[in-house]
């Protein structure tokens, strides 16, 4: 049921304002190859007969309307567009990844030093404390003869 005004076909805009959720599977079904995904959500369709017959089926969960020509216009862009960004992100995807796994290596390494030098600090600290001690008691010792002679 094509209709032709003006050399451009006629489109639907098919909205979804109530859930799916609760109703039948063949309404769930039909919302997802009308390509609705979320109340809200907007869809320009080809006006013909399976169109209007899913749109029927759902009737009471989406809200229809005709299409402007500058809707059908605008559309292809958004598509396009939004192609775009998912192959830009797709390809970008390993070299962020790779770009991460670097930086928590590199901070792991530096995390790794700061904990050997502040062990080697600590080893050095006890062992001056040790020689002190030691300097300390044989001190002590030599004193303790000197008052026992």
């Amino acid at each position: 049921m094509t209709a032709s005004n003006g050399g451009s076909t006629l489109h639907l805009r098919v909205t979804q304002v109530r859930s799916g959720i609760g109703t039948k599977p063949k309404h769930r079904a039909t919302l997802r190859a009308l390509g609705l995904r979320g109340v809200g959500r907007t869809r320009i369709l080809p006006d013909s007969a399976s169109v209007r017959g899913m749109v029927g089926r759902v009737s009471h969960l989406v809200e229809v309307g005709s299409a402007g020509s500058e809707e059908l216009q605008v559309r292809p862009a958004r598509k396009s567009d939004a192609r775009k960004a998912r192959r830009a992100a797709h390809e970008a995807a390993p070299k962020v990844a790779k770009a991460q796994k670097v930086e928590k290596v590199e901070k792991t390494q530096k995390v790794a030093k700061a904990q050997k030098v502040a062990k080697t600090q600590k080893v050095e600290k006890v062992a001056k404390a040790r020689q002190t001690h030691e300097v300390q008691k044989t001190e002590k010792a030599q004193k303790v003869e000197e008052d026992s002679r």
